[in-house]
């Protein structure tokens, strides 16, 4: 590896190892030679591949004030990870991603600090915009930029949960081990309901167990039962439709037969499988289980899951399945969203030992257990090395 400079005060980056040598940076970046230091400046380690200098990646943040709100601990794993291969990441906000470069934060592993830093427009960029309203704002100038300048974007938006079911569907293989799901209207809701003892009511785009209703037929009436502790009864269908438009139209939710899981203790838990693209295929980086509070609805932690491991179970976890269905999903994803790099999915057992998959996000959520933690950051970098073709041993040092 070599050595790059960031001069501090006046912002621009430079090299002093070769007068000759013609060294890039990012995208299409060529880093001038200095050969004496300023007094304040960074020194940081970079693989070099024939004369380039990276990969430096784009993590896209949304913004808050003058700074960026997201997943700060993930963030610095991935810098952590990046640096110590040769590579750099930098957290932007859509607005200060132009065609001159970048204007966003550095985090720095051996001092734990961060810091404002400009660099040219990156190899890579990887979308964790942590708000819908932020992708539709924003996500085109992003997209319009990098394919202007012929930059991959990692994990381009949300899932819808209709389109994504339809894209599921389609797959031979995933379709036996899916709930039957529909577009929601009053005909939908009637004809669940009228077939399936339970469902779930789902807003398309949604995220951390919100938006989600279990209804339960009790006789004439309906039961709806959210993440708070109190349930609430319809009188008829009519009712509940009112109901649930008054927020939005009844055609941004799905409607999912509920599907009757093997419990533990007495309560509903999901399977919830992160996933990375390595090289054709699609790969398990970790498996945890999540526990349903009392109210059964969902089993995220936000929403009063709790954290179990598989060995708790009372059932031997089915890994040779998961991992030929994961592998189905994320090329299935790849066929329509394109650039996917990463995955999770929540995933149920019923009694029988069949699995059945509830959910797939395209932003995982922070897992908890810390050896997942490690491996997530591990090999989002490796993707990122794959997507920007660089390799170690490829590389001159």
């Amino acid at each position: 590896m070599k050595e790059l400079y960031y001069e501090l005060d006046s912002q621009t980056w430079y090299q002093n190892f070769n007068k000759e040598e013609k060294v890039t940076f990012g995208k299409y970046y060529s880093v001038p030679y200095k050969k004496e230091h300023e007094s304040n400046y960074l020194s940081l380690p970079f693989l070099l591949k024939a004369s380039k200098a990276g990969p430096l990646v784009a993590i896209l943040a949304s913004p808050n004030h003058e700074g960026f709100v997201g997943n700060i601990g993930l963030f610095k794993r991935i810098q952590k990870s990046l640096q110590q291969q040769g590579g750099l990441s930098v957290v932007v906000t859509p607005t200060n991603l132009t065609e001159n470069g970048i204007e966003g934060f550095c985090y720095l592993p051996q001092h734990d600090h961060w810091i404002k830093m400009r660099t040219p427009l990156p190899d890579i960029i990887y979308n964790r915009l942590s708000r819908y309203e932020d992708e539709k704002r924003f996500l085109d100038q992003t997209e319009k930029l990098a394919s202007l300048y012929h930059i991959p974007v990692f994990n381009p938006q949300f899932f819808d949960k209709w389109e994504l079911y339809l894209q599921l569907q389609d797959n031979e293989t995933l379709s036996q081990h899916l709930p039957k799901t529909g577009l929601l209207s009053e005909e939908t809701l009637s004809e669940y309901l009228s077939t399936y003892p339970s469902v779930y009511i789902k807003k398309r785009k949604s995220k951390k167990g919100k938006g989600i209703y279990l209804i339960i037929r009790n006789g004439n009436t309906y039961l709806m039962r959210t993440t708070s502790p109190s349930t609430v009864l319809f009188p008829s269908l009519g009712k509940l439709a009112r109901f649930l438009q008054k927020g939005e139209a009844l055609d941004s939710y799905i409607i999912q037969e509920a599907i009757s899981t093997l419990p533990m203790k007495g309560k509903k838990f999901d399977y919830r499988i992160l996933a990375h693209a390595n090289q054709n295929r699609f790969t398990i980086t970790g498996v945890g289980v999540r526990l349903a509070k009392k109210q059964q609805v969902t089993t995220h932690v936000p929403a009063g899951g709790a954290i179990v491991s598989t060995d708790e179970l009372p059932v031997k976890t089915d890994h040779e399945t998961m991992n030929l269905l994961i592998n189905h999903c994320g090329k299935q994803l790849n066929a329509f969203y394109d650039d996917i790099g990463e995955f999770s999915a929540d995933v149920g057992v019923t009694r029988e030992g069949k699995l059945y998959i509830f959910e797939l996000n395209a932003k995982p959520m922070d897992f908890d257990e810390p050896p997942i933690k490690r491996q997530a950051a591990e090999n989002i970098t490796r993707v990122f090395y794959e997507r920007t073709n660089y390799t170690k041993q490829e590389s001159s040092s």
